[in-house]
Order: structure tokens, then sequence, then C-alpha cells
């Protein structure tokens, strides 16, 4: 028989939850996020509000999936199960102004949340690319978030003037409410499981404004 979306995305959340407790329940971010994630109800009633859609960033997507298997096995296994069942999206609405490279190399989708297989109780989980050699602008937010990096190196800085931190394939990354930070790619695209734990309808700021600065613009170091 067939698996229902409904049941790759019990298994996609239960192998994230595996994951962690195995090999970062210690770390940062993550009792707050296996939190969320084991009080999330996971009704098996109706039909997502969805269908299926895929994003020109998803050309990535292959790549990622196969750096995910690396980090942890079975989620990547479970994740290229429902992955292409999903429905990602290739902007967020509140990115200002974003330029079309950018655009057809930043995707991202929710298995928990608004517009997800499950709606959520103010948390969001899902998926995100950011394709190669594209700058993610400094930015902030009133939710706390969590990052499990599966593909890299990327780089992430978290304030404006701030030194770049590299990011490797496996590392884990909170950042806390309202803690700036920005990502940029290099050779390869970032792919990556996010979470938004809690004041997921708050506000979301671009740092330094307007898009004064083109998103796939790289900083100046």
């Amino acid at each position: 028989m067939t698996a229902s979306l409904f049941d790759l995305a019990d298994q996609a959340l239960d192998a994230v939850i595996a994951g962690l407790e195995a090999r970062h329940a210690e770390a940062e971010g993550v009792a707050e996020t296996l939190a969320c994630l084991k009080r999330q109800e996971r009704p098996h009633s109706g039909v997502p509000g969805f269908s299926p859609r895929q994003d020109p960033a998803c050309r990535h997507l292959d790549a990622g999936l196969a750096a995910a298997r690396q980090v942890d096995p079975d989620l990547g296994a479970a994740l290229e199960a429902i992955a292409p069942l999903l429905d990602w999206h290739r902007i967020p609405p509140h990115v200002p102004r974003p330029p079309e490279p950018f655009m057809d190399d930043y995707a991202y989708t929710k298995i928990v949340g608004p517009g997800g297989v499950y709606p959520g109780d103010d948390f969001m989980l899902g998926l995100f690319i950011i394709g190669p050699h594209q700058f993610y602008p400094d930015h902030l937010h009133d939710a706390p978030e969590f990052y499990w990096l599966f593909s890299g190196p990327s780089n992430w800085r978290f304030a404006v003037d701030a030194p770049w931190n590299v990011k490797l394939a496996g590392a884990l990354q909170w950042n806390q409410a309202h803690l700036s930070h920005a990502m940029q790619t290099g050779e390869v695209a970032l792919f990556s499981l996010w979470a938004w734990t809690r004041d997921i309808a708050g506000d979301f700021t671009i740092v330094g404004a307007e898009g004064k600065a083109p998103l796939n613009s790289p900083p100046a170091h």
C-alpha cells in the first residue's frame, strides 16, 4: 500500500526527533525544538490544503537530499520520500524587491505550520534551499529559529559588521529571537531543516532598510 502524505510527514518528523535526540540532545535550541515537535498534533483527517509544487530552486534538491543522507541516513531517506510532495515557495512575501537571480535560487516549504501538512500550534518546521553564490541579507524576527544544516560549507554572521562563521554539513544553528543574522553560500547550495518555535506571527525585519543591498550581491568583507 502506498504511504499517505500524512504517513510520510510522520516518518520525517519522527526521524528529526530521533536524529536530534541521538546526536544533538545537548545543543542549544534542541530542547525547545524537540518539545514543540513532541507536542505537535498530527491529525490524519481531511486533505492537506495544497498540491505539490516545485520551484526553480528545487533543481538543487537532489544534491541537498544526497547531502542529508550523509548527515543522517534515516532522516535523509524520510526527507527524500516527502520533499517532492510538498508545496515549495520561491520567496517569502516579507523580503523586499528581490532580484530575479535570487528568486530562482531560493525555496522553502513547510511540513508543520500554516500551509503545511499539519497546521501547527504556534510552530513551523520545514526545509530550505539557497542556491550557490547567493547572499541572504541581515534580518531578524520575533520567532526563535532552529537550523539543521545538511550541506556546506556556508557562511553565517550575527550582526551586520560581525565576522563570518563557516558552518559545515551537519552543523546546527539556533537563532534567538531578535538576533540579526545573514547567510552566504559558495560553491554548494545550502539545504537545511528549519523551525520557528514560537511567535510565528510576529515581525520580520530586513536589517538596514528596504532593499538597499540586492539580495544576490556578496557583502563586503
